[in-house]
């Protein structure tokens, strides 16, 4: 069982240092310090004993949030926006990045449950069937669709399905009708939702979307640029993409062959990530409204920390980033 000493050891810092951490007794000590404190005790799964605890004068201030990958924009940015949110509520945010590994369960429970942590941000998949029991008693605050209807769990994310409605509206609007859609892994509710609003736009316009015309993708780079080749075969007009990282796969197929968006394929993507703005011609997108989710999380936690009664559900609503990838048919 590690104690103390054990954690300042491993941080390479004063037990008193570790103490002050750990019962938020000092607001001097650095954010670096801070994640070096709370790592290791993390690491060592260690639990403040009861005369730890009663030193305690403050409930935590450390919000964790699990992300999958750091590297991909989309969490970059939310990230960003996190921890703006956390500053501002003077809470301290602890990133703890997978890299699209399979955390152990036991090992996510340890972390949760070690008294250091006030509440957790779940952006990772693999942890959606985690008991609600253990959800409600350690404020988990899940950031992504996780049968959203059903579970009575808290949860913030964006609105999918009305993304996804916006998207193909806004194709429609400018009289496009042989449409293909580049969606994401049939496991994930996000996708499963964009498609579901995407296809009842399409139904409102008395369009059919012919099933050969959506491809299943993965989000990624590589995934657009497989995919760009399927829809120049298939001769669609437009493209409704689920993420820009895929779009940008789509624009170096379409480059690399000659073919000019929009002149001679239009289209629309999914997240309005910064990098649209450094590429020609600049991707219209949904915006997922990426700061109102970190605001809501934040603030979330922030009530579920102090006992607050709060909605257990928050949807944010996407808008249409206008760029010049979309012409008009």
């Amino acid at each position: 069982m590690a104690n103390i000493k054990d954690v300042a050891k491993l941080a390479g810092v004063s037990i008193t240092t570790v103490s002050m951490v750990l019962n938020n007794t000092n607001n001097k000590i650095s954010d670096a310090t801070r994640k070096k404190v709370i790592e290791a005790a993390n690491t060592l799964s260690y639990n403040p004993n009861n005369f730890a605890k009663a030193l305690a004068s403050k409930k935590s201030n450390v919000i964790m949030a699990l992300i999958p990958d750091i590297s991909n924009p989309i969490f970059s940015l939310l990230v960003k926006n996190l921890t703006y949110y956390a500053e501002k509520y003077s809470y301290f945010l602890y990133i703890h990045n997978t890299n699209n590994k399979n955390i152990k369960k036991q090992e996510f429970i340890n972390m949760i449950t070690s008294n250091v942590i006030g509440a957790s941000l779940l952006v990772d998949r693999n942890m959606k069937d985690l008991d609600d029991e253990l959800v409600r008693k350690n404020n988990i605050i899940f950031l992504d669709e996780v049968d959203f209807d059903d579970r009575k769990t808290h949860i913030v994310t964006g609105n999918n399905e009305k993304g996804g409605f916006l998207g193909m509206q806004y194709l429609i609007d400018r009289g496009f009708k042989n449409i293909g859609l580049l969606i994401g892994p049939r496991s994930t509710a996000n996708s499963s939702r964009r498609l579901s609003g995407a296809i009842k736009a399409a139904m409102n316009n008395d369009i059919y979307i012919d099933s050969s015309n959506i491809i299943h993708g993965d989000y990624s780079y590589k995934g657009g640029y497989k995919a760009g080749k399927i829809f120049l075969e298939k001769k669609v007009d437009a493209i409704f993409s689920f993420a820009d990282m895929s779009s940008y796969g789509l624009l170096k197929y379409f480059d690399e062959n000659k073919i000019k968006v929009p002149r001679d394929i239009s289209l629309i993507s999914y997240d309005n990530l910064f990098l649209n703005n450094l590429i020609s011609p600049k991707l219209t997108s949904i915006d997922q409204n990426l700061e109102m989710i970190a605001k809501s999380s934040i603030e979330m936690a922030d009530d579920l920390i102090n006992g607050r009664k709060n909605n257990k559900k928050v949807m944010v609503e996407p808008f249409v980033a206008c760029g010049e990838s979309v012409g008009k048919k």
